[in-house]
């Protein structure tokens, strides 16, 4: 039988930094994160930054065992857009001068 190791956080990642990346301004922001490095750094930035969890397909569901107290559904989508957001700035800070440019060619 195939295992495979599944990252049940990315897809709402994915879509937590969509649903952020709506209530900003479009440039620079949403053309920065539309460009595909940026997006990707933004997505590996978040990961690294929160607890993410695991399955293994292919794999019976292990019997849960209780454990520590989990923080609520809302404190982590909370802590999830705080990640998210000082992200955003962190990357657009550290890539400001490619970016810069990036978009002055556009406009040539």
């Amino acid at each position: 039988m195939s295992f495979e190791l599944i990252n049940l956080t990315l897809p709402t990642v994915l879509r937590e930094i969509g649903e952020v990346l709506d209530d900003y301004p479009e440039h620079p922001y949403q053309s920065a994160f539309a460009i595909h490095e940026f997006r990707q750094k933004l997505i590996a930035h978040v990961l690294g930054q929160i607890p993410n969890h695991y399955t293994i397909a292919g794999e019976p569901a292990p019997v849960r065992k209780l454990g520590a107290p989990h923080r609520s559904p809302l404190a982590e989508r909370m802590h999830r857009e705080t990640v998210i957001r000082g992200g955003i700035l962190h990357i657009l800070r550290e890539n400001a001068d490619r970016l810069n440019h990036m978009f002055q060619k556009q406009r040539a």
